[in-house]
Order: structure tokens, then C-alpha cells, then sequence
């Protein structure tokens, strides 16, 4: 047999797509050997050809840009990585700050409404930030609609407390004038009373309209607070399966001698390591 023969039955190199979807398509060498031959080589019935030195050099650089690449995504990957930790420290501290400056603000309020409207307010930024999958995002939808309605409802009764202030301003003064002009014994002395009882049942029913629009609050507040665990508890659940779905990419590979593609493996294995480092 020729050594142009032998030549054409050596191994082809051919290109196909890196391992790694999420990263940017890059090229590499693989050698296809033909059926019935080992990694070894073809034993021939007839003399045997050694390879030229040209063929050992070619597999050889072809490893070597195939290990250059690796690196060159390694070191991408742990720049991603890094960026997205950097990102997720910020958020956490962002977040942290922002409930303590909230705690800090519910503590120092003294009256009840005021205190409600606070944690209505604070409970309608969470709502907002909030992302579902799934049946999540129809609930998230439901309560920003109904948080939206609560925010209407408190700028109602903000308005209607200071109309009623006023109402009781112009009481009061028509009541200081109705005090400095009655006279002992006249007829001013007899609309006293009428006055005073006006006034009461105006305080008395103010007081009970912001009771009830109160307590109504209070309930939708409850039954939003209500939704909002529950569509809590349905989004971790399909994140719990989503993770539990997810495929985990193992290697077999007993003997790195035998296995052609034990410096892929090992590639793989130190990219889990580093992503489970990196999760602790």
C-alpha cells in the first residue's frame, strides 16, 4: 500500500459548535476516525507507513488553539460571573437600606391612619416590584390593580379630612362670634345651644364616615396581603420545579488515557465547581 493511499485513510478534521449555548459561537477542531479504527490507528496486512511529522504537528496545533479557546471562555465566563455578583451585592444593599429607612419611618409615626397609609404605600412598591412566571403574573396583575385602587381611596379620604378641618374651622369661628355677640336675657342666648348641637352632630358624623372608610381599608389591606402570600407561594413553587426540570450535564469518564474528550470534562467539572464556590 502507497503512502498517497495511506494519506487519504488518515484522519479528517471537521469544525462543529462550541459546548456552550450560552456563550458566543466559537469553532473547534475535532478528529473523526473512520469505522472499524481506534484512536490508535489502523493496523494494516501490509507494511507498515509511519506518519509524517507534518500530520503530528497540524494535531498538535489544532490542541493548541482548541486549549486557547477554552481559556479565552473561562476567562469570559468568570468575568460574567464576577459582573452579575458585583450586580446582586449592589441590589441586596439597595434593598437593605431601603427597609431599614421604611422601619425607621413606620416607628416614628404616631397616629393609626397615618401608619396604615404607610404600609399601604409600602406594601403597593413591593406589589410593583414584584415579577411572576406564570400564573404569578395574573396575580401580580390583580394587585396592582387593587393597589391602585387603595392609593385613589387614601387621596379621597386625605381630601376629605382637610375639607373637614376647614368645616370645623368655619364652626368654630361662627361660634366665638356667636359667644361675643350674645347678651344676657336677649334672643342670641337661645341660639346657643342649636349652634353646639349643629356642631356635635357634624363631629359625630365625620368621625364615624372616616371609621367606616377606615375599617374598609383595613379589610382590602388584609385580603391584598392575603393574595400576595399566596402568589408568593405559587411563584416559589415553579421556581422549585423549574430547578428541579433543569438538566445536570455529568461526565463518565473513568480513565483520561482512554477518553478523547477528558480535557472537555474536566473543563466541565471546573466550571461547576467554581458555580457552586460562587453560590455558597
Amino acid at each position: 500500500m502507497s503512502l498517497q493511499e495511506n494519506s487519504e485513510e488518515r484522519t479528517s478534521v471537521k469544525t462543529r459548535q462550541r459546548l456552550y449555548p450560552s456563550l458566543p459561537n466559537a469553532d473547534r477542531y475535532e478528529i473523526c476516525l473512520p469505522v472499524g479504527s481506534s484512536r490508535e490507528g489502523r493496523r494494516f496486512s501490509g507494511p507498515k507507513c509511519e506518519e509524517s511529522p507534518n500530520s503530528s504537528q497540524v494535531g498538535l496545533k489544532a490542541q493548541i488553539v482548541l486549549l486557547e479557546e477554552q481559556r479565552k471562555e473561562l476567562l469570559s465566563i468568570n468575568k460574567k460571573w464576577a459582573k452579575e455578583y458585583r450586580t446582586m451585592v449592589q441590589y441586596y444593599k439597595e434593598k437593605v437600606r431601603y427597609l431599614k429607612a421604611v422601619s425607621l419611618h413606620d416607628s416614628s409615626e404616631e397616629e393609626a391612619g397615618d401608619e396604615g397609609e404607610k404600609r399601604v404605600t409600602f406594601h403597593v412598591k413591593k406589589a410593583d416590584r414584584r415579577t411572576g412566571e406564570g400564573k404569578a403574573d395574573v396575580v401580580t396583575a390583580e394587585e396592582e390593580e387593587e393597589a391602585e385602587e387603595l392609593r385613589l381611596l387614601n387621596s379621597t379620604l386625605t381630601r376629605r379630612g382637610q375639607h373637614q378641618h376647614e368645616e370645623i374651622r368655619r364652626l368654630n369661628k361662627a361660634l366665638e362670634e356667636a359667644l361675643c355677640g350674645s347678651r344676657p336675657g336677649g334672643g342670641n342666648g337661645e341660639k346657643l345651644p342649636d349652634i353646639w348641637k349643629h356642631q356635635a352632630e357634624v363631629y359625630k358624623e365625620d368621625f364615624l364616615k372616616e371609621r367606616s372608610d377606615r375599617e374598609r381599608l383595613k379589610e382590602k389591606y388584609l385580603e391584598l396581603e392575603k393574595r400576595s402570600r399566596k402568589a408568593q407561594e405559587e411563584l416559589r413553587l415553579l421556581k422549585s420545579q423549574v430547578i428541579r426540570m433543569k438538566p445536570t450535564h455529568t461526565c463518565s469518564c473513568v480513565n483520561p488515557a482512554k477518553s478523547p474528550a477528558w480535557d472537555i470534562c474536566s473543563v466541565n467539572r471546573q466550571q461547576r465547581r467554581y458555580t457552586a464556590d460562587s453560590k455558597c
